[in-house]
């Protein structure tokens, strides 16, 4: 019984000890340094790095220990602006600088985000954005010489994620257009508080004496009358 017991041991050990070798192997490659090369790697594999990235200028900036992994802030720069993939497109000749955070867990990225915006996991912007609903158009005259026109807006926030993004002026003739836009995160559960942002626009001075304008803020639309008198 003796011999039979030692023999099971030893095959027991014999069956274990490699599982446990190979597990002890695995939790060794997943440290630090070792995850820290497999977000590199997966910068320089990312669309935008491979279409315009500057190779020498790639670096890591901060480490922050996260959860089972780490979160790494890697820096670099490109030759254009723009993100992902920009074959055919009008590109914009100017050095832009990205901070990429990307978050490794058990030896995978999980989670890599671009200047806050670009999701380089999906390759799509990681907001969403679309026009804000417009409260208030006031039409007023600047203290100026000569008069300018200026815009106040007053824009909705429809949850506690949604900040204001951007807006976009454009005229034909007597018509001028104002694009305003808001932004959130995709996919988050955000707080139901609606609230309200305000912006100022300067529409300069070309605006004749005698003359009704058209603006149209989104849906939002209003008339004022010219200030510039022909001399």
């Amino acid at each position: 019984m003796a011999r039979i017991s030692s023999t099971c041991v030893i095959l027991l050990l014999a069956v274990l000890l490699p599982v446990l070798a190979t597990g002890c192997g695995q939790a060794q490659m997943h440290t630090e340094e070792s995850s820290r090369k497999v977000a590199e790697e997966f910068v320089r594999q990312e669309a935008t790095f491979r279409f315009d990235g500057i190779p020498e200028t790639l670096e890591v900036a901060s480490t922050t220990a996260i959860g089972e992994g780490w979160q790494f802030a890697i820096e670099y720069e490109s030759r254009h602006a723009g993100y992902g993939d920009r074959s055919g497109e009008a590109l914009l000749e100017v050095i832009t600088p990205h901070t990429c955070l990307v978050t490794v867990e058990n030896g995978e990225v999980v989670s890599a985000v671009m200047d806050q915006k670009w999701d380089m996991i999906e390759q799509q912007s990681s907001l969403e954005i679309k026009l804000a609903p417009i409260h208030e158009v006031d039409v007023y005259i600047m203290e100026s010489n000569p008069e300018q026109i200026g815009v106040h807006i007053r824009g909705g926030l429809s949850d506690g994620c949604t900040t204001f993004h951007g807006l976009t002026v454009t005229r034909e003739g007597n018509v001028v257009n104002i694009e305003v836009t808001v932004q959130r995160p995709r996919g988050v559960d955000c707080p139901a508080i609606y609230t309200y942002f305000e912006q100022n626009v300067n529409l300069g001075t070309d605006f004749a004496f005698g003359t009704t304008f058209t603006l149209n803020v989104n849906d939002y639309t209003t008339t004022f009358p010219g200030t510039l008198m022909q001399g």
